[in-house]
């Protein structure tokens, strides 16, 4: 019932979106935004429904009353302990995405606040303090009520993805979205919904994840079945991702939200990134409005190039979820400790891991992923894989990433620790083993080096 009731909702939500667009009265706009919100999160989260309640005003008093130079860390602190939480006793996995979704937009209003702060004292700027290139400021200090609309509002309430205040703000100031038809962005966006949701349901119909729990599968196949019957569910994994964010993605071309111009050159959960002030005057000039290019470069969820190609992990990793992969990056990653970046890195992992779920799986993906990533890079260090034998490396690269997100697929699809155990188990641990002779190669490797 749950699922249904997600899904209709998503559907309800689209549906919805135009006539939200064409209401001119901003304070009306953002009342029925809010409104809206408050209903599906009533509907979606039934009696759980004060945790997001909590959420919301926790957050809200600690960016009204707390010092802006340590607020951000006050904010994810009270935030990731509380979603943790929700993780250990709270089991419908929609509750835990819209959670998750306020969760991002509160921590990083409470991020953007900081960095304003640090602007505003004018000592220790630093560029990595701030999100990228020509970073805008804040248009004004949000009330408790802003912070509210912001949480709530119906579009990307369901699972995302991700936008700052600034885009909320620049919603109903700037709205770019009133220009075009972003009728036929919809269409698209649902038709793709549609062919990768009977995709997932064709291969779902082949290879079912239950045969994981089977003893069948342990009993009658051999490890290299099990390990090749990654394949079809690491496909049925981002089928249904896509899918899902196919359909929350419409909400937003439907009510003409994150639409820039394209020469502001849209990132994904950030917004425009060059040309900032250009945004102020097609705002306020109708005719540079109507002379450019527009898109939705704001809300694009996924790089299939780097997810399917790669060549190294990190642009896979950069090329899933972009709106929060982002968020990770640029608030935990490159702004809440200083220290070298392998240290950053691993506590973005460790952050992400906690917001996705403090489970035995998931530090698998993240410890997993971080040792990879860094043997990339110290492999590209010790070879030149740039060089006349650039190609050759990026083909083995991406073939060792791809091997990697087969490798960790049951951690993906298997909710189970115990079952998941029992698969790596069954095949012998095999890529961690490789992990670990490529790492102890790579320091004799570096040693004989330095000896010479």
């Amino acid at each position: 019932m749950s699922e249904f009731v997600y899904y209709f909702s998503l559907l309800v939500c689209i549906s919805l979106g135009s006539y939200y667009k064409k209401i001119t009265d901003i304070d009306m706009k953002r009342n029925y935004g809010t409104g809206l919100g408050l209903l599906l999160v009533c509907l979606i989260s039934g009696h759980h429904v004060y945790h997001s309640a909590l959420m919301v005003w926790g957050n809200i008093i600690i960016i009204k009353c707390c010092d802006r130079r340590y607020l951000h860390q006050i904010s994810l602190a009270f935030t990731w302990i509380y979603l943790i939480y929700l993780h250990l006793n709270v089991t419908n996995i929609y509750i835990i995405w819209l959670n998750q979704t306020l969760a991002l937009k509160l921590v990083g209003l409470a991020f953007e606040m900081n960095a304003v702060q640090i602007r505003t004292d004018a000592k220790g700027l630093n560029v990595s303090k701030i999100n990228i290139k020509d970073v805008d400021t804040l248009a004004s200090e949000p009330s408790a009520a802003d912070i509210i609309a912001y949480s709530y509002s119906f579009i990307g309430i369901h699972r995302g993805p991700y936008y700052r205040w600034k885009i909320f703000d620049d919603h109903f100031n700037a709205p770019f979205g009133a220009l075009g038809d972003c009728r036929i962005i919809t269409e698209q966006k649902l038709k793709k919904a549609i062919v990768c949701w009977l995709g997932y349901l064709f291969l779902r119909s082949k290879y079912s994840p239950e045969l994981y729990y089977e003893d069948v599968f342990y009993n009658m196949y051999g490890a290299d079945f099990r390990y090749l019957y990654n394949i079809p569910q690491l496909t049925m994994y981002l089928l249904h991702w896509k899918t899902v964010m196919m359909l929350c993605t419409s909400v937003f071309t439907e009510a003409g939200f994150g639409v820039y111009p394209a020469k502001c050159q849209p990132i994904p959960g950030f917004g425009p990134s060059t040309h900032l002030s250009f945004v102020t005057l097609a705002t306020t000039s109708t005719d540079v409005a109507l002379e450019e290019e527009y898109n939705f470069s704001m809300l694009k969820c996924f790089n299939l190039e780097g997810l399917l190609i790669g060549p190294k992990m990190k642009d896979t990793m950069r090329s899933w979820d972009m709106p929060t992969r982002y968020w990770f990056w640029a608030y935990v990653q490159k702004t809440f400790i200083k220290s070298n970046k392998e240290v950053r890195s691993a506590f973005s992992l460790l952050a992400w891991t906690l917001w996705s779920g403090p489970t035995l799986p998931q530090f698998i993906i993240a410890s997993t992923l971080w040792v990879y990533v860094h043997l990339e890079a110290e492999y590209s260090v010790l070879y030149d894989t740039s060089g006349a034998l650039k190609l050759p490396w990026d083909i083995g690269f991406s073939i060792m990433r791809m091997f990697c997100l087969l490798y960790l697929t049951p951690c993906f699809v298997i909710k189970n620790t115990d079952v998941v155990l029992r698969y790596y188990n069954s095949i012998f641990w095999i890529f961690h083993l490789l992990l670990i002779f490529l790492m102890i190669y790579s320091v004799v490797v570096y040693k004989t080096r330095r000896s010479l």
